[in-house]
């Protein structure tokens, strides 16, 4: 398998098989990204095909300075939050999307084969607490949260997506496990 130097060399060179392979290697973790910041499958597909037409436009002013990977999660951080400016307008399509998620949560309760109805539905219930009260975070703590605990990134990492220091991303882990923490005690 090539690694993304050596496909970005291809792709500049016109070969669309190669952006292809380095779609398909970061879709997943591009649509997670947008979906764990949006709650909306429909936004994050936009976000996602948003990020790699930009991603296709601008391959030719990446200067490698960085991982490939950081500069593409920096476009998809930037994506989420024009999303988000969007939404603003549109305060009813997150509700609907919690909604039509508790809706399939509980299709996948009663379709459960497990034999254990009462825990599946308890981590069911919990995962969509959990995901209602980071919806409910500042901007840039949802976003810390979502590279960091529900992305596994390193810290050096995000510093470089977010464009601040690795101090400063801990200090803001912090305060936002401690307001999602705070909020999931209330609930």
């Amino acid at each position: 398998m090539l690694d993304d130097l050596q496909l970005i060399k291809f792709i500049k060179e016109g070969r669309l098989e190669a952006f292809e392979a380095l779609m398909s290697k970061y879709k997943d973790r591009v649509y997670n990204i947008a979906f764990s910041f949006t709650a909306s499958r429909s936004e994050s597909g936009d976000i996602s095909q948003n990020v790699f037409l930009k991603v296709y436009s601008n391959l030719k002013s990446f200067e490698e300075k960085s991982a490939f990977s950081t500069w593409l999660y920096r476009i998809t951080v930037n994506e989420c939050y024009n999303g988000l400016k969007k939404r603003k307008n549109n305060i009813l399509s997150l509700d609907a999307e919690i909604n039509k998620d508790e809706n399939n949560c509980l299709k996948d309760i009663i379709e459960d084969k497990s034999g254990n109805i009462e825990e599946t539905a308890l981590s069911k219930e919990m995962q969509l607490k959990v995901r209602k009260a980071i919806l409910e975070l500042p901007d840039k703590y949802r976003m810390i949260i979502t590279l960091r605990d529900i992305e596994d990134m390193p810290y050096e990492q995000i510093s470089e997506i977010m464009k601040i220091s690795q101090n400063k991303v801990k200090i803001w882990i912090f305060r936002a496990r401690n307001k999602l923490r705070n909020k999931l005690k209330n609930i």
